[in-house]
Formats: C-alpha cells, sequence, structure tokens
C-alpha cells in the first residue's frame, strides 16, 4: 500500500476547513434565512444552534481523525469500523451523487456570482461552472503542495470578502428598526426548522480535513486543532 507523505501543516489544514465552511453557501443563505424568519432573534437563534450542532460533528472527526490518520475521511471511518463493505458503499455514494452534488452546487454558486461582475449568457454560466471544476481539479492533480498553496489563497480571499461584508453592514445606517420579538400570533416553527436545514448546509466542510489526513504532519495533534479553531 502506497504511503503519502506527509505535507501538510496546521496553516494548511485550517485553511482547508476554513475555506469548505466559508464557501459558496455562507454567502447565499444568510438572505433566504432572513426571509423565512421575520425575528432577528430568531434568525441568531438558528445560526447559534446550528453552529453548537456543527461544533458537536467537528469534535467527533477531530476523535477519529486523530484515531485513524489515513487519507480517505468517512470511507475509511466506515471501512474500520464495520467493514468494506460500508466503506465500498460509502465511496461510491460520494462519487455518485454527494460530492459530485456538492462541487456542482459549488460551482454553480461560483457562476451566480461571477454574473454579477460579468454578463454571462446560459451558455457561458455554465462553461464558468464547468471550468471551475476542472481548473481545480487540475490543481489537485498537479499535487498536494501546489492544491495547499490555491486553498490558502482563496481561503484568504473568501474571509476577506466575509469581513467586508459585515464591516459595511455595521457601518451602514438602518432604514428600518429591527424587529427582536416574536409574532403576536406565534412563530412558524416549521420555517425554524427550515432554516436550520440551510444553515447547516452553511456550516459543512468541516469534514473535508479528514479526507487528506494521511497527508497532515502530525495529525494526532493538527486535526483537532485545525477542527477546533
Amino acid at each position: 500500500m502506497t504511503v503519502l507523505p506527509r505535507k501538510l501543516g496546521l496553516v494548511d489544514a485550517t485553511a482547508i476547513v476554513i475555506g469548505d465552511v466559508v464557501g459558496t453557501a455562507i454567502f447565499l443563505v444568510p438572505n433566504s434565512v432572513a426571509q423565512n424568519l421575520s425575528s432577528a432573534a430568531m434568525i441568531l437563534a438558528v445560526w447559534i444552534v446550528t453552529g453548537v450542532l456543527s461544533f458537536f460533528g467537528a469534535l467527533a472527526y477531530a476523535e477519529l481523525g486523530a484515531m485513524i490518520p489515513s487519507t480517505g475521511g468517512q470511507y475509511v471511518f466506515l471501512r474500520d469500523s464495520y467493514g468494506p463493505l460500508w466503506g465500498f458503499l460509502c465511496g461510491w455514494s460520494f462519487i455518485l451523487a454527494i460530492y459530485s452534488g456538492a462541487n456542482a452546487t459549488l460551482a454553480v454558486g461560483f457562476a451566480t456570482y461571477l454574473s454579477y461582475f460579468v454578463h454571462l449568457t446560459p451558455l457561458l454560466f455554465k462553461l464558468a461552472a464547468v471550468a471551475l471544476i476542472a481548473v481545480l481539479t487540475l490543481v489537485n492533480y498537479r499535487g498536494v503542495e501546489l492544491g495547499a498553496a490555491t486553498q490558502r489563497f482563496f481561503t484568504l480571499l473568501s474571509v476577506s470578502g466575509l469581513v467586508a461584508i459585515i464591516g459595511s453592514a455595521l457601518l451602514s445606517r438602518q432604514s428600518t428598526a429591527i424587529e427582536w420579538s416574536l409574532p403576536a400570533s406565534g412563530f412558524p416553527w416549521s420555517r425554524f426548522g427550515v432554516a436550520m436545514i440551510a444553515c447547516l448546509w452553511a456550516y459543512e466542510g468541516w469534514s473535508s480535513v479528514s479526507f487528506v489526513a494521511g497527508e497532515i504532519k502530525e495529525p494526532q495533534r493538527n486535526l483537532p486543532l485545525s477542527l477546533g479553531l
């Protein structure tokens, strides 16, 4: 069995976690959540609740990654815990549906934001999404060091954009007062549940670092730290 060189440090592992969490969804979800939840208190609550749930999941992955520091993520966890059949099913589920669909969603999100700056016809919109996947596939094919450098760059770009959005919101004048109380007729809790699904998607990404656990230096230390940070 081929042993991959461990070239990724704590900064690289943390960049993978942050870069995946601060992805397309964090820029798309808040608007839809705010439209569905009329109370500012409930908007804040849904982000806190889903954040806590996601953190618990990250802690579980930190423990698993430290115990089984091999490349493959959930595939390795299931294979080693329950046998090769479950690892086989997990791997093919990732390829055929889960991560292929997730990558397509992220690529469409990229093309959506690109269309705000450059006019894209329906064909160019699709080509932009496909081109992004093709370029990033080539980057990963070229090696882990180039992939890590690219990840650090885009993580910095995403975080900078998020900071700019938050800063502009804090500095701008509010045209209307924020409503913190719940409606007198009762709060529609079904909407809260739907908002939780969207927010959990926005937090999704912390598990991705487990896929390169076999290429991280000192995984027992750096994996839990990267997820905790």
